[in-house]
């Protein structure tokens, strides 16, 4: 199911992570994202992107920089994006730095 499309706010999970790669896609209307990512069992650091895509085959980070956001600390943070141009999107974790960590994040769309 597709989130966005209907009236009000929607969320959809994207699963977990305990090691490198992509998480499950999610079907939007990529107008406004909120990504709720939650950090467990951080040893030092995790790195990772929130990507979209246009065919839920090529991804592209969705950060204007092209950077990869750095958590240093267990928790639970959002990312906001406004006005975002893509149909699917996905949580990669790109870096482990200590430590046995689970990425966990879900999105929201308008």
């Amino acid at each position: 199911m597709s989130i966005g499309l209907k009236a009000g706010y929607e969320v959809g999970d994207l699963g977990s992570l305990s090691s490198a790669g992509a998480t499950v896609s999610q079907l939007t209307t990529g107008i406004n994202l909120c990504f709720q990512v939650t950090a467990s069992s951080i040893g030092t650091n995790v790195q990772f992107r929130l990507e979209g895509s246009l065919d839920d085959i090529n991804y592209f980070n969705l950060d204007d920089e092209e950077q990869d956001t750095t958590l240093t600390a267990d928790g639970t943070y959002g990312y906001a994006l406004s006005g975002c141009p893509v149909k699917f999107v996905r949580l990669r974790l790109t870096g482990i730095s200590g430590g046995s960590p689970t990425i966990s994040a879900k999105v929201g769309c308008t």
